[in-house]
């Protein structure tokens, strides 16, 4: 199997850890030879209730059971998926009640960069100096780490960066700015927290100049602050978020969230203006909704 690994299946590094693995319970993962490792990369952050989670698993065996693909998202009404946008509407202020969703957090990314463009009309995407957003191009383009970026360029044009927690770099978010986009926490920049009002501050200078704030939750969502949605923290309220990672419970997923009157743009002019085959696939999304369900009534994100 190890040699099979090398010869045919795509590298991420040069150094995999290339663990053969058997099975994964908990908080545990366990190799071929029976050795236990306690998995503190928990699925790079997407294993909210850790591995085999017995409601998570019983929501996927009973989804397989009734359907898996049907449709094309957003044209079929498929119970799992009504059900986890309702949920998720239900954890966030009114303004964010329509949720789309994606495959993965990067390409809920790429979902909320159009959003904000076909709202505002206008191009100029602004983000943060360090920081990480996802792997496809247009998430690429606003991740602020240049030795990341450096190989694949050109990408998308139009896109300028700021230094977070710098309030003197606010005054380049301007009446051309389609979107802010920023991490709630910068993740890989080292957990940088905003400091001194500083999002909110972003939020009121988005609103002078006719600017959306997207906030990427992929990390600080769905619990991981001590509330469900980190901006909760920050006395701030965005136009957009993004989520991913711990949503799924393991399972591959993301989601952009607005508001109704913002989503609906993307309904017409163009038709399908945002569209995917498997996202929101009712079996992922049946495990969602199993994951936040457990989350919310367990109140595991509460600070104690």
């Amino acid at each position: 199997m190890k040699s099979d690994f090398f010869k045919y299946q795509a590298q991420t590094s040069t150094q995999p850890l290339a663990i053969e693995i058997s099975h994964a319970n908990g908080s545990y993962i366990y190799d071929v030879h029976g050795k236990e490792y306690l998995d503190f990369v928990a699925g790079v952050s997407a294993n909210s209730l850790g591995h085999n989670h017995p409601k998570v698993s019983e929501a996927i065996k009973n989804q397989v059971d009734k359907y898996a693909h049907v449709m094309v998202y957003g044209e079929f009404i498929q119970q799992p998926q009504v059900e986890l946008c309702k949920q998720l509407a239900s954890t966030l202020p009114e303004n964010l009640s329509t949720v789309y969703i994606t495959n993965s957090g990067t390409e809920a990314t790429e979902g909320a960069l159009k959003l904000a463009k076909r709202v505002t009309g206008r191009a100029e995407i602004i983000a943060a100096k360090n920081s990480y957003h996802g792997n496809t191009q247009g998430a690429m383009s606003v991740s602020g780490v240049e030795r990341q970026n450096a190989a694949f360029r050109p990408l998308i044009p139009g896109i300028r960066f700021i230094e977070f927690n710098n309030a003197d770099d606010l005054s380049k978010i301007t009446n051309k700015t389609a979107a802010v986009i920023l991490e709630t926490i910068q993740g890989g920049a080292g957990f940088i927290q905003p400091k001194n009002n500083y999002l909110a501050n972003v939020k009121k200078r988005c609103e002078e100049v006719g600017a959306l704030l997207i906030l990427d939750e992929i990390q600080t969502g769905i619990g991981r602050t001590g509330t469900f949605w980190g901006f909760e923290n920050y006395n701030v309220i965005p136009d957009i978020i993004i989520t991913g990672k711990g949503l799924g419970g393991g399972m591959p997923i993301g989601a952009f969230i607005a508001s109704n009157k913002n989503m609906s743009l993307l309904k017409d002019n163009p038709k399908l203006g945002h569209i995917s085959t498997f996202a929101g696939h009712p079996i992922i999304t049946a495990a969602a909704n199993a994951t936040v369900k457990e989350i919310v009534e367990k109140n595991y994100f509460l600070r104690v």
